[in-house]
């Protein structure tokens, strides 16, 4: 059976976004590719989740992802996660946000400036 082994992000300011997903997410780095060419790291979860990030080519432009992507991140308290992520300086979008009796989520950027959300579900998409 196929399936995900990880996704990616781009940046400019690859060690600060490392930092950031460590600090903020308690992902942990479990490849160190920055001295490859094309430097970036993989950082993983508890759970097999993995997110790798990639130092942004100078030539290459930033992209706008408000409808292109995001990355999503399962939390346990919503409001907790976005407390913690607002002392990291992150800001909510609040156009996005919702918030009912099963589904909770916000979106935010991360500082690279990728557009992330963090949710609660009373229910998971998928089993533990």
């Amino acid at each position: 059976m196929t399936q995900i082994e990880h996704f990616a992000l781009f940046t400019d300011q690859l060690e600060r976004l490392r930092d950031f997903y460590v600090e903020a997410f308690g992902l942990r780095v479990v490849l160190d590719n920055s001295r490859a060419p094309v430097p970036g790291y993989f950082l993983a979860d508890g759970r097999g989740v993995v997110l790798e990030i990639i130092e942004r080519p100078q030539e290459i432009p930033a992209v706008e992802t408000r409808y292109a992507c995001h990355v999503a991140f399962s939390v346990a308290d919503l409001g907790a996660a976005r407390a913690r992520l607002e002392v990291f300086g992150c800001r909510f979008e609040a156009e996005t946000a919702v918030e009912t009796d099963s589904f909770k989520t916000a979106f935010f950027r991360d500082p690279a400036g990728n557009r992330c959300q963090i949710v609660w579900r009373q229910t998971p998409l998928v089993g533990d």
